[in-house]
C-alpha cells in the first residue's frame, strides 16, 4: 500500500492564510491558486532540496521521516527513499487537499 503523505516543502505552501496574503511561493503564475503542475514543481524543488548530499536518496539526517513514512514512500522496496519517490509521495497528496476537485488549491483548501 502506498501511503500518500505531504512532507513539508522547503518553503511551505501550507503555511496558512498569512502566506497566501503575501503570495505563496508555489503559486508561480500569481493567480492566487496552486495548480497541480505548480504543486508538482514545488514538490520537485523541495525533494531535491531535501537531498543535501546530492546522492539521489533522502537519508535520515536530511529529512525527518518516521519509519512508517519511509516505508510508505519507498515505492520500489529497495530500502531507500529516492528524490523521485519523495516527490511522488508529496504529489500524491494533491487530490486529498483539492477538496472541490477543481484541479487547483486555494487558500480555503490549504487552511486545514
Amino acid at each position: 500500500m502506498h501511503m500518500r503523505i505531504l512532507v513539508s516543502f522547503g518553503i511551505s505552501i501550507a503555511a496558512g492564510t498569512a502566506a497566501w496574503a503575501a503570495g505563496s511561493p508555489a503559486d508561480y503564475d500569481g493567480d492566487g491558486r496552486i495548480s497541480r503542475e505548480e504543486f508538482r514543481n514545488q514538490a520537485a524543488r523541495s525533494a531535491f532540496a531535501a537531498d543535501k548530499n546530492n546522492n539521489g536518496a533522502i537519508e535520515d539526517g536530511e529529512l525527518k521521516l518516521s519509519s512508517d513514512h519511509r516505508k510508505a514512500l519507498d515505492a520500489n522496496g529497495d530500502g531507500k527513499v529516492s528524490v523521485e519517490e519523495l516527490q511522488e509521495g508529496q504529489v500524491g497528496g494533491f487530490g486529498e487537499l483539492d477538496k472541490n476537485s477543481d484541479g487547483f488549491l486555494d487558500a480555503n483548501e490549504m487552511k486545514g
